[in-house]
């Protein structure tokens, strides 16, 4: 398989013209359409999608947490992740490009998506995009008075479109949209049967296919059915998960779960290596955690007295992290430790198995949820998939 070979798209317009809201949508409808694809959020803005999942007050909170300045780490790190994509990726790229780094990030895609307000805004992304030989496939006037309407549908398609509202009940996604997922999904229609063997076949270690565990606790549930379906998970799935899956066993995790799911299952595998499928680099090992005071992320500690925990919130340096080792001061003692932030999946496994035997519980915070889910427990009235209140200030 030849990653290169898959689309780029690029969704491109100026600041606060709905890409984030654009793309957020784009890649609910394709995943209805069971079309594999990955979003790329490629400005460190703080965007991502539990800022339209999650509660507002939590997720305000985490995205201006969250939002840096670009760095040539994060630059370098999305012109990788591009090149040598392993899936049809949606790139969500910032407002305004800078320099010759940042504009690399654009050369580096297949087709672009823009965004305008104004007519002037429209002409100064075509001239960003001159020369990238880039196809387009859509330039539309983003307006949220406007009617929405389809002005030109060859070579590109052109029109308003509306109601691309951050507010899920003022959200309005017409016949424009419908229009726009349709070319998308045409581009990025790889058979996910296909996609899913060859990803498997790459696995370090037996594999565990999320969608299969999702039938196994139940059986009747219609969320998961065929290659590339994403099942909805509940925490408390996580109780019957310990009883399905072979404990103390060397095991390959592939899906797109939530963070607490990949954190509850490479614990139980303690002490066998883990592996998890990650769109961005493909299979990773779970990588050590070196306890040190030196951390090569930001780690900032704070009591949770209310739950007896210790609430430990994670953020990237250079708004990238990559795997490898973590150099990471981590906690022990009787109290429960949360683990928090926006960080991957593997990142999440790596701190719960480190923190598993050193503290007397270990929760993931879902900011989704407002929850906070327990993955690990040596607390008898404390069980593995129980959750907790997230207090909002967090």
């Amino acid at each position: 398989m030849q990653p290169n070979l898959f689309p780029a798209i690029l969704i491109a317009g100026p600041p606060n013209c709905g890409k984030s809201v654009l793309s957020y949508s784009l890649t609910q409808h394709l995943r209805q359409l069971n079309i594999s694809h990955y979003l790329l959020r490629a400005a460190p803005d703080g965007e991502g999608n539990f800022v339209f999942d999650g509660p507002p007050g939590i997720v305000r909170g985490l995205r201006q947490g969250h939002k840096r300045p670009y760095s040539p780490a994060f630059i370098s790190h999305t012109r990788r992740m591009i090149e040598t994509r392993l899936l049809p990726l949606l790139v969500d790229v910032g407002g305004k490009p800078q320099g010759d780094d940042q504009f690399a990030i654009l050369r580096a895609c297949t087709h672009s998506i823009v965004l305008y307000r104004t007519q002037a805004e429209l002409q100064e992304w075509r001239n960003n995009l001159a020369g990238t030989h880039l196809q387009p496939i859509a330039e539309l006037h983003s307006s949220l008075t406007e009617p929405e309407q389809i002005e030109q549908t060859t070579p590109a398609l052109s029109g308003v479109i509306t109601g691309l509202h951050r507010d899920e009940e003022k959200r309005i996604l017409g016949p424009v949209f419908i229009e726009l997922v349709q070319r998308v999904a045409g581009i990025c229609c790889y058979e996910p049967a296909y996609l899913e063997s060859v990803h498997l076949s790459h696995a370090p270690f037996p594999w565990l296919l999320e969608r299969n565990l999702a039938l196994q606790i139940n059986p009747d549930r219609q969320d998961a059915d065929g290659p590339g379906a994403a099942p909805r998970w509940n925490p408390a799935d996580l109780t019957r998960l310990a009883q399905v899956v072979e404990a103390v066993q060397s095991q390959a995790l592939y899906g797109r779960g939530p963070v607490w799911l990949a954190a509850m299952l490479a614990v139980h595998a303690l002490p066998a290596p883990y592996a998890l499928y990650d769109a961005r680099y493909g299979w990773v090992n779970v990588p050590e955690v070196i306890d040190c005071k030196r951390s090569n992320v930001r780690v900032l500690v704070s009591p949770a007295p209310e739950i007896h925990a210790d609430w430990v919130s994670f953020k990237m340096k250079w708004g990238v992290i990559e795997p490898g080792p973590l150099r990471i001061r981590c906690l022990e003692g009787e109290n429960g430790v949360v683990l928090s932030g926006k960080m991957p999946r593997w990142f999440f496994a790596a701190l719960a198995r480190k923190h598993a035997p050193r503290c007397a519980w270990v929760g993931v915070d879902d900011p989704n949820l407002g929850r906070v889910v327990v993955v690990h427990s040596r607390t008898p009235e404390l069980l593995v998939g129980m959750t907790m209140p997230r207090a909002v200030s967090r």
